[in-house]
């Protein structure tokens, strides 16, 4: 896996295609999670030099790595879609990143509602009008990539309101051609 950085290398990231993933849906994500997790700790050991780094889950389920020897944590976020994921990690503040699958067999009219609809600050168009935009567009791009920002909003973030401004930067993450993803980053 090759290492990333972004915002000043504060944030470091990468992500890996995996191959020969079960067929059952539940078995692939089990596996893909799992080994998103290694791949955390060693993306992390990489940049830091640190080891003994191991995945953690607070009480109210945010990812960190803990940083032997009670030394703290690094902020961590991981995402996957079908074959890859993508890892993420940061010294000071909080992170976010996520990855989507563009899928045009996919029913988004309601994700886009729910996301866009009335709830945008400076409305650029009715939904009928957007959800036209959205059918010229099979791949669905604009779609997905602003479903990745608010994903990672709300993991780096907690909040779940994809009208907020919130005091985080964003980066697009465009590696692969057919998925969208974003990374989102709280410094200190």
């Amino acid at each position: 896996m090759q290492t990333m950085s972004a915002f000043e290398d504060r944030v470091f990231w990468g992500w890996k295609r995996l191959d020969n993933l079960p067929d059952d849906r539940l078995a692939r994500r089990k596996m893909t999670s799992e080994l998103a997790r290694a791949a955390l700790c060693d993306l992390a050991k990489d940049v830091t030099g640190e080891s003994g780094l191991f995945y953690h889950r607070s009480e109210d389920g945010k990812p960190a790595l803990c940083r032997s020897n009670h030394g703290g944590f690094y902020g961590a976020s991981i995402s996957h879609s079908r074959d890859i994921f993508a890892v993420a990690f940061c010294p000071t503040g909080a992170i976010g990143i996520d990855i989507e699958y563009r899928d045009p067999a996919r029913k988004i009219a309601r994700l886009e509602k729910w996301l866009f609809g009335d709830r945008r600050e400076n409305t650029n168009s009715h939904d009928a009008q957007r959800m036209a935009q959205l059918a010229n567009d099979p791949r669905q791009n604009d779609f997905y990539q602003q479903w990745c920002v608010y994903e990672a909003i709300f993991k780096c973030t907690g909040i779940n309101d994809p009208a907020l401004k919130l005091p985080s930067d964003t980066v697009y993450l465009d590696e692969w051609p057919d998925y969208a993803g974003a990374l989102v980053w709280q410094g200190n």
